[in-house]
């Protein structure tokens, strides 16, 4: 049977904490003991699961929540009440469910291969930095440089799913090079920049230098942006098939992308000319 694990917070600290060993499968091969007794990172502090989270183990799912379902997804583990002083919250996630009831910090879902990530509330800086595959959720807002490359490297994320159904900071998808990624509200400044490939769709308002040397890739835009780059230029008709083949695959996300339909062929825009760019801006709205 698979095993849900519960960290709920007793005590927040006040200083910054590492996460990135509470990892649902590696969890589930601990007695609560173990896992009590686990280090995790914090600066020049020094602490132990135990002294920050109530530890409880189930073999059924938490609730009735699909989304914790642990025979659905392998194992799981639901952490409740954390907050922004907790980083790198699924960093390096592989396999099962880890659900977070609160926000999160910086480098959340870090490098990420497989799995589910679900934050319920905001996340940090560098939200799904070179995410290479799963599917990670933001119920509420990011921060600077989500699906982005760390400093001084030069792919961003190459492949699984981020949604964010709040606002983005800036920097988004910088370097990104595949996978998909959704926002439901805004984003900052230098959105898409520097795209190698891979989708990016923004819903909400975008900031200044959006699709900034972008190469590849698409950017899709459900409202009309106040102003068009310069380097960008009409791309012209006969993407009817790619259109509905996109469409369709957002059929299951989150508003408004889930809502279009191929028969309403967006405008399309190729750049960024500057870098020889063949990326391509596809507005709907």
């Amino acid at each position: 049977m698979s095993t849900t694990t519960t960290l709920r917070v007793n005590t927040p600290p006040g200083f910054r904490v590492d996460a990135a060993a509470l990892q649902p499968a590696a969890l589930a091969d601990l007695s609560v003991a173990e896992i009590e007794r686990i280090v995790l990172p914090a600066g020049n502090q020094r602490c132990v699961v135990g002294d920050l989270f109530d530890v409880l183990r189930s073999d059924a799912a938490v609730g009735s929540e699909p989304a914790v379902d642990a025979s659905r997804s392998g194992a799981a583990l639901l952490i409740e009440g954390a907050g922004p002083w907790l980083d790198r919250v699924g960093a390096q996630l592989g396999e099962g469910h880890l659900v977070v009831h609160g926000s999160t910090g910086d480098y959340t879902g870090l490098r990420m291969t497989g799995g589910v990530l679900r934050i319920e509330g905001n996340a940090g800086h560098f939200t799904a930095c070179e995410m290479r595959g799963g599917r990670l959720t933001v119920n509420g807002d990011s921060g600077d440089f989500a699906a982005g490359a760390l400093t001084g490297d030069m792919e961003g994320m190459t492949g699984g799913t981020l949604t964010i159904h709040g606002n983005a900071g800036a920097r988004l998808a910088d370097r990104m090079r595949r996978g998909l990624v959704l926002v439901g509200g805004d984003a900052g400044d230098f959105a898409a920049a520097r795209l190698v490939a891979g989708t990016v769709g923004i819903a909400g308002q975008l900031g200044s230098h959006y699709a900034y040397g972008m190469r590849r890739g698409t950017l899709l835009l459900a409202r009309q942006p106040a102003s068009v780059p310069p380097t960008f230029t009409a791309g012209g008709h006969g993407f009817d098939v790619f259109w509905a083949l996109l469409a369709r695959s957002l059929a299951d996300e989150i508003a408004p992308f889930s809502q279009w339909r191929a028969a309403r062929l967006p405008a399309r825009l190729t750049g960024d000319l500057a870098v020889d760019g063949r990326g391509e801006i596809l507005i709907v709205g």
